[in-house]
């Protein structure tokens, strides 16, 4: 049952900034960032708040799976969490390969 899967960016960009806030409490001496990795074994893309605080161990917060490997969904989606975020965003496995539409690097 291979069928077509309509992904709608801009509801998955909405789940992920929701489920940033639940986690995201701004305190002293932590950094905050997204890691967004690009899991080539379950053709997906996997989104994660990454706090850092000081003397403490890093903490990695799974908040969603997209479920696809299409670049151009992944773009529309990165697009809808930089508006609500001003969050660092950070790629991972995702190799020499550019954005579909902006043509600049994925990093």
């Amino acid at each position: 049952m291979g069928g077509i899967v309509l992904i709608d960016c801009e509801q998955e960009a909405k789940l992920i900034g929701s489920r940033l806030q639940e986690h995201f409490t701004p305190q002293w001496h932590c950094q905050y960032r997204i890691d967004v990795v690009n899991n080539q074994y379950g053709a997906e893309f996997n989104f994660f708040l990454d706090i850092r605080r000081r003397n403490h161990r890093e903490r990695s917060i799974p908040l969603h799976s997209l479920q696809t490997t299409d670049l151009t969904v992944l773009e529309q989606v990165i697009n809808g969490v930089r508006q609500q975020t001003e969050l660092t965003l950070n790629f991972v496995d995702f190799g020499h390969v550019r954005w579909p539409e902006s043509q600049r690097w994925i990093r």
